[in-house]
């Protein structure tokens, strides 16, 4: 099945949700008239809380209002993600809506970046659902290091893993006197490399430019791609500027990966 999807390297304006709200919109109206699914990245409401729990949303209203946007606009959306209260506990939360402004699926953030979990509660369950365009799951950021998560989507049949991420180049720490760009060969590199072992599309999603964190400047790594077994990436912004692209994808090339591979084969036999 072709699907064209709209990923977004979106520029945050720290704390000004309604900026940022704003310009989201625009991006939204723009692809819905050449694509089927709109991505944007992490933290791109807010960036990093950095302890102002006053953004904290504990009563749903960013997810109903990206509900409204796409049905007003007729795109599927993933709105990046939202740090919702929950019980006395926060989360990092993303959703797949549909086009109706249905809420197909949803996902908490399960493996933590360091700086969250002194506040962040991690969730406990994958999130893969159906869709029009097939089996969809999600995941968020340092999701990506963990081939565990993925192994558990294949066994639920995923076919399309969306990323949403805010990785910056200082995430290295140490690293980076061994290499400066040690972040953005990581990312590539796992990109690729998801998609190949799990015969899954992938499509992921970056901030971009620097946002304070910590009392830090941090550098946003971008490097927003799409990428599918066989072919690597397909569409790639090799910079960390704010951009949007749209990628035409096709689902069968799942089926070929997997009759070369067989890996969701070899992984039924495993149990």
């Amino acid at each position: 099945m072709p699907i064209n999807i709209a990923v977004v390297q979106f520029e945050i304006q720290q704390f000004v949700p309604e900026e940022n709200l704003k310009k989201a919109e625009r991006f939204i109206q723009q692809a819905s008239s050449a694509a089927q699914i709109i991505v944007f990245p992490e933290d791109f409401l807010l960036g990093p809380l950095n302890g102002r729990t006053e953004f904290i949303d504990h009563d749903g209203r960013y997810v109903r209002y990206f509900q409204q946007l796409a049905a007003t606009y007729k795109i599927d959306i993933v709105p990046g993600s939202i740090p919702e209260g929950h019980s006395n506990s926060l989360y990092n939360t993303t959703y797949y809506i549909d086009s109706a402004g249905t809420i197909r699926g949803r996902y908490r953030k399960m493996n933590l970046w360091h700086p969250e979990r002194s506040y962040t509660t991690p969730g406990t369950e994958i999130s893969v659902f159906d869709t029009s365009y097939g089996k969809v799951g999600l995941i968020i950021c340092w999701d990506l290091m963990f081939p565990e998560i993925f192994r558990a989507m294949v066994r639920q049949g995923v076919e399309i893993v969306i990323c949403p991420s805010y990785w910056c180049l200082e995430d290295a720490g140490v690293g980076m006197e061994h290499d400066e760009q040690a972040e953005i060969k990581l990312v590539n590199a796992l990109c690729v490399t998801r998609a190949f072992e799990n015969e899954v599309i992938l499509v992921y999603a970056n901030a971009a430019g620097t946002v304070q964190y910590e009392g830090n400047n941090a550098t946003l790594i971008g490097q927003s791609q799409v990428t599918l077994p066989f072919k690597g990436a397909i569409h790639s912004l090799s910079h960390n500027q704010e951009a949007m692209f749209i990628s035409e994808v096709d689902t069968s090339i799942l089926q070929d990966a997997e009759q070369a591979y067989q890996i969701r084969q070899d992984l039924k036999k495993q149990g």
